[in-house]
C-alpha cells in the first residue's frame, strides 16, 4: 500500500478499545488519549509521514521512550514504551497503515516509601565497610541501658552490630512487603520463555505464578526465536488474576540445494523464491513445489521448525525432456517434430518426453512420418531413414454415391474419396453399399501417378410389382420418379419408401424392404380426393421365404367391439397347408397321413394351440424375424410388446378381416380365419407390417 493509503491508530485502554485517525495526541485533559499524571493539553503528538509513524514531545511535561528522553521526533517500532505522566504507552504492532498501542495506567501501583535513612554505607580508607546508624533510631534497639551508661564499642563489635542491624531491618522490610503481594497465575507458551515485569522493581516469579503488588503492571514474555508477547494486568486483592501469553514462532530458513539447477520455489501455492538458495518460511507443515523448465516438478511436504532454525533440503530434479537424434537419406531432408520445423537432417532435437510425431520430407520423395516414444533424460536415435518413391494418388467415385471404401482391408471413408497409396505394391479396393453387390478391384500404385476409378454398383434385391386402381399413377421410390403403373421395379435389399400418386386421388404410400430372390406385388387403390375414406392400401401382398402369401390389412378397415386396429398387419391369404406344416413337423399325424389327392394344399388339422404357436416361431425364423412367442414350462405365450414375427390372429383382427374378406380376396370363408377352439380346423397366421 502506498503512503497515502487510509491509516488508523487502534488504542487499547483500561476502559476499552477504540480507533483514532493518523494524528492522535496523548496527554492530559483535551488530548485524544488522556493519561493520569500529565498536565492539561498535549504531551505527545503522533503522526504518519510517508508510511512511518513518528512521535515527538509537545509542551513541558517530560516524556521518555524506552527510558531515554524524547528530545527529538522519533519513529516508533514494535515493543517501544513511552512513559507519559503516570502511564506507559506500549507499541504492540506497527505497519505502514496501522499502529496499535496499549495504554497502561500506573496509578495504584504503590511501592513502600523509605521511612528515612536507615543505614548508610561508607567506604573506609582501609577498605572496610563502615555502617553509620543514627543513635536515636538504631542504638536503643541494640542495647537495654541508657545512653549515658553505654560503654563505647570497639571497632570489630561496631561492624558486627551493623551487619546484624542491616539484616534485621531487611527481614522486617521484606516481611512487610511480602504481606502485600498478590499471586498472579501464569499461562505461558513455550514454558521455558522468560517472564519479566518492566517498570516494576519487585515481582518474584515462582514456578507458574507471579507475585505483584496491587495496581497495573505490564507482563512480558520473551524467548529466542519467538515474537515477544506482553499484556497489561490490573492486580487487586478482590479477585484472582491470571495472565496468558502465547508466543509465536519466528520463521525458519530452508536452504534448498538443487544441484545447480535454477528453479522457482512455491510454498503452499505461493511463489516464495528461487533455488538453489535460502527460503524464509513460517513454522509448520507446508507443501513445497520446485519447478524448472525441462524438469519434472518436485513436490513434497516439509515441516519448517521456525524459531530462526536453519534447515537443509537437497533435491534431485528429474529431467522431463529427452533428445531426438535424427538422420536421413538423402542428407538435408527437412525435419519437423509435432508440426514444428526442427532443421535439416542430420540434426539433434530437444523435445518434451512422451509421444512425439516426427516427419522427414524431401522434394520428389515420399515423406516419412511416424510417432515415437521419447523418455525423459534419454537420447533416442532415429535413422538413418531412407526416403522412398512418392505415393500414388487415387480418386474414387461410385454410382450410387455414399458407398463405403476399404483399401487393403482398412476403412478409408465413403465415396467420393481421395487417398494416397504407398507406391510399388498392389492394393485391393473394395466398395460396398447395402442393397448392392460388392465392387472389388486390384490397383497397382505407380510412384507419383494420379489414378481415378468409378464403381457402378449392381443392385442386389428383388422385383417389386405395383398394380392397382387406377392405372397410369406416378411411382416415386425414395423421392425419385420411377415411371407409371403398372410397372415392375428392381429394388435393392434395403428399406424403400414408395409413393403412388395421381391427380384428384388420395396418395398411397408404404415402406418396402425387398428380400433377395423374393419377388413381391404391391396393389393399391387410390380413392377420389373428395371421398371421406382414407387411401386404400388393400391388396398389398408379400411372400414369406417359404412361399406363404399374405395380404395387407390397413388400419382404415377398423376394428370391432372387442378392440380397434392400431397399426396395419399382414394376414395369410389361406390357412397353413399340410405341405407347409410338414416342413416344420414331418411326423405330425394329420400331415403325415394326408395322402389323398390334393391333400398337400389343404389346411392342416389336428394341431394344438402350442403346436400352432411353435409353427409361427419357426416361420419367423425362416424370414429372420424375431419370434412372436416365448416358451415357458412347455407352454407358449405372446411376447409383450408384440414383435413383427408371425403369430395367430387376435379376436379384433379376426373381426376386421371377416368384415373385409371379399375386398381382401381371401381364399376361404371368413368364419375360419382365426384359430378356433377345435383343433380339427385349420389356421392362418398374421404379422405386423415392418
Amino acid at each position: 500500500m502506498h503512503a497515502g493509503s487510509h491509516a488508523q491508530v487502534r488504542v487499547r485502554e483500561p476502559a476499552g478499545e477504540r480507533i483514532l485517525g493518523e494524528t492522535p495526541t496523548i496527554g492530559g485533559p483535551g488530548a485524544d488519549v488522556v493519561v493520569p499524571g500529565a498536565g492539561a493539553g498535549t504531551s505527545v503528538q503522533i503522526e504518519r509521514r510517508n508510511g512511518v509513524w513518528i512521535a515527538h514531545a509537545v509542551g513541558d511535561i517530560p516524556v521518555r521512550v524506552d527510558g531515554s528522553p524524547l528530545d527529538a521526533p522519533r519513529d516508533l517500532q514494535r515493543h517501544d514504551v513511552l512513559a507519559v505522566g503516570d502511564a506507559q504507552i506500549i507499541v504492540t504492532d506497527v505497519s505502514r497503515t496501522l499502529l496499535r498501542i496499549d495504554v497502561c495506567h500506573l496509578v495504584g501501583n504503590a511501592t513502600v516509601p523509605p521511612s528515612g535513612i536507615v543505614a548508610s554505607l561508607v567506604l573506609a580508607g582501609d577498605g572496610d565497610e563502615e555502617v553509620q546508624i543514627p543513635a536515636r533510631a538504631a542504638l536503643p534497639l541494640l542495647s537495654g541501658t541508657p545512653p549515658a551508661e553505654r560503654v563505647p564499642p570497639s571497632a570489630g563489635s561496631r561492624k558486627l552490630r551493623a551487619r546484624i542491624s542491616v539484616a534485621l531491618i531487611a527481614c522486617l522490610a521484606l516481611g512487610g512487603l511480602a504481606s502485600r503481594l498478590v499471586p498472579v497465575a501464569l499461562d505461558v507458551e513455550p514454558g521455558d520463555a522468560q517472564v519479566r515485569v518492566p517498570g516494576t522493581l519487585f515481582a518474584p516469579h515462582l514456578q507458574e505464578q507471579l507475585l505483584l503488588f496491587p495496581g497495573t503492571h505490564v507482563v512480558k514474555a520473551e524467548r529466542k526465536g519467538y515474537i515477544s508477547a506482553q499484556t497489561a494486568v490490573t492486580v487487586s486483592r478482590r479477585e484472582p488474576i491470571s495472565v496468558r501469553l502465547h508466543l509465536i514462532k519466528l520463521p525458519g530458513t530452508l536452504q534448498i540445494d538443487t544441484g545447480g539447477v535454477a528453479a522457482t520455489v512455491s510454498i503452499d501455492g505461493v511463489e516464495s523464491g528461487r533455488a538453489p538458495g535460502a527460503i524464509v518460511a513460517p513454522a509448520g507443515e507446508h507443501t513445497i513445489a520446485i519447478r524448472s523448465p525441462r524438469y519434472v516438478d518436485y513436490i513434497a511436504a516439509v515441516r519448517i521448525e521456525g524459531a530462526l532454525i536453519h534447515q537443509d533440503l537437497k533435491v534431485v530434479l528429474q529431467p522431463s525432456w529427452g533428445t531426438l537424434q535424427i538422420s536421413a537419406i538423402p542428407a538435408g531432408a527437412q525435419i519437423s517434430v509435432d508440426g514444428t520445423q526442427a532443421g535439416k537432417a542430420p540434426t539433434v532435437v530437444d523435445a518434451p518426453s512422451g509421444v512425439r510425431r516426427v516427419r522427414i520430407a524431401a522434394p520428389g520423395l515420399k515423406s516419412w512420418e511416424s510417432s515415437v516414444v521419447l523418455k525423459a533424460g534419454e537420447a533416442l536415435n532415429i535413422g538413418p531413414i531412407t526416403l522412398g518413391q512418392p505415393d500414388a494418388h487415387l480418386v474414387l467415385r461410385s454410382d450410387p454415391g455414399g458407398a463405403e471404401v476399404m483399401i487393403g482391408g482398412v476403412f478409408r471413408g465413403r465415396t467420393p474419396l481421395e487417398a494416397d497409396l504407398p507406391a510399388g505394391i498392389q492394393h485391393e479396393v473394395a466398395i460396398t453399399r447395402p442393397g448392392y453387390a460388392p465392387w472389388v478391384r486390384p490397383v497397382f500404385a505407380e510412384p507419383g501417378r494420379n489414378l481415378s476409378l468409378e464403381a457402378h454398383l449392381s443392385i442386389v434385391g428383388s422385383r417389386v410389382s405395383l398394380e392397382g386402381d387406377p392405372d397410369g399413377a406416378q411411382i416415386l421410390v425414395d423421392g425419385v420418379d420411377r415411371g407409371r403403373t403398372p410397372q415392375t421395379l428392381l429394388l435393392s435389399a434395403v428399406a424403400h419408401h414408395i409413393e403412388v400418386r395421381k391427380d384428384g386421388r388420395v396418395e398411397f404410400s408404404t415402406t418396402v424392404t425387398p428380400a433377395p430372390g423374393l419377388d413381391r406385388t404391391l396393389r393399391y387403390r387410390l380413392a377420389y380426393a373428395e371421398h371421406s375414406l382414407a387411401p386404400g392400401e388393400v391388396g398389398t401382398t408379400l411372400y414369406s421365404q417359404t412361399g406363404y402369401l399374405l395380404r395387407l390389412v390397413p388400419v382404415a378397415m377398423g376394428g370391432s367391439r372387442t378392440g380397434t386396429l392400431e397399426r396395419p398387419f399382414y394376414v395369410g391369404v389361406a390357412e397353413i397347408s399340410n405341405e407347409l406344416f410338414r416342413r416344420f413337423h414331418p411326423d405330425h399325424p394329420a400331415a403325415a397321413t394326408a395322402h389323398a389327392p390334393g391333400a398337400d394344399g389343404r389346411p392342416v388339422t389336428q394341431v394344438s394351440w402350442n403346436e400352432a404357436a411353435a409353427f409361427c416361431n419357426w416361420l419367423s425364423e425362416q424370414d429372420s424375424l424375431p419370434p412372436a412367442y416365448t416358451k415357458s414350462q412347455g407352454s407358449y405365450a405372446l411376447r409383450q410388446p408384440v414383435t413383427i414375427g408371425y403369430r395367430l390372429l387376435t379376436e379384433s383382427e379376426w373381426a376386421s378381416v371377416a368384415r373385409n374378406a371379399s375386398s381382401l380376396a381371401l381364399h376361404d370363408l371368413p368364419g375360419n380365419l382365426s384359430y378356433p377352439g377345435s383343433p380339427a380346423l385349420g389356421f392362418r397366421v398374421v404379422r405386423y407390417e415392418e
